[in-house]
């Protein structure tokens, strides 16, 4: 149960940001990550009991969630204004969007290639940068081959940057299709944040399931290494402890190879409601009171 609860995201975080529309892209590749993950915690989680019961049953969410959580990529953006949100199918638009943005990259190339040849120079490079968009960059040593129709951009320590007709009407298309492309993708989160809410009771109810497994879980791996021993309640007020330890000050013993915890019993009932505790600094007084209230919470 441990190994499958490994890599669980916080669902009740993540609901919470839903609700209130702040929840971030990768947020949702997480959660959509856990979901993927509930079929193996539901046979590993046991029944038995009406916690478990109850667990084991919100485990399974309506499965119109995870369809919903497939139209995020596999490693989105961090933010949603960066763009790359949603995964190529989802949206035949902004597909088509994306698809000028990515031919820009072929379109450089084949531009860079022939100004080159045009104009004899070796070095020439077909750039971009957000600042100051595309460019085509020369060297100061081949400035005087830069052909008539180059409009000088930016002047550089030991290069000259120009742009062309051409290069600014290409320009003007990809860096609006890139603009049209995050607006398209700024309304299709809304959208999916629409559909979402429809989900955060059963996103509630895992997020809980989920804190109980993991809380269940934790408790039977240390009741299980440390060899402690499963409390039990009964009707009367009272407090029996036999060969009781104080858990942290024993692991810390451990820990710096110090001697064994010493264990030590308490009694108190509707007879004996207090007890006086003496001994010298650093005795083990606090630690005695602090063990038996320790077990008493963990109890």
């Amino acid at each position: 149960l441990c190994e499958a609860l490994r890599g669980v995201a916080d669902v009740e975080r993540i609901a919470a940001r839903i609700a209130l529309r702040q929840v971030r892209p990768r947020e949702l590749s997480g959660l959509r990550e856990t979901l993927a993950r509930l079929p193996a915690l539901r046979s590993a989680a046991p029944g038995g009991s009406a916690l478990l019961d109850d667990a084991h049953a919100a485990l399974q969410p309506d499965a119109s969630l995870a369809t919903l959580l497939k139209a995020i990529t596999e490693e989105p953006a961090v933010l949603l204004r960066d763009g790359g949100v949603f995964a190529k199918g989802h949206d035949p638009e902004l597909d088509e969007l994306r698809g000028i943005t990515r031919n820009a990259d072929a379109y450089l190339v084949q531009l860079e290639a022939r100004e080159r040849e045009r104009s004899n120079i070796p070095n020439l490079r077909v750039q971009f940068n957000k600042v100051h968009g595309f460019y085509i960059e020369v060297t100061a040593s081949h400035v005087g081959k830069v052909p008539a129709d180059y409009q000088r951009r930016q002047t550089m320590k030991n290069a000259e940057r120009y742009i062309t007709p051409e290069l600014k009407a290409f320009e003007d298309k990809a860096l609006a299709a890139e603009a049209l492309a995050l607006a398209r993708e700024k309304l299709l989160y809304e959208q999916l944040l629409d559909a979402l809410q429809a989900h955060l009771s059963a996103l509630g109810a895992l997020a809980r399931a989920l804190a109980s497994l993991d809380v269940l879980a934790a408790l039977a791996e240390r009741a299980s290494t440390l060899n402690w021993t499963r409390p039990r309640f009964v009707p009367q007020p009272c407090i029996e402890i036999d060969a009781g330890r104080h858990p942290v000050v024993e692991a810390r013993l451990q820990e710096t190879g110090g001697s064994a915890f010493i264990a030590n019993a308490c009694r108190l009932d509707a007879k004996t409601r207090m007890q006086v505790i003496t001994g010298p600094n650093m005795g083990g007084k606090s630690t005695y009171m602090r063990q038996v209230a320790l077990i008493v919470l963990l109890a």
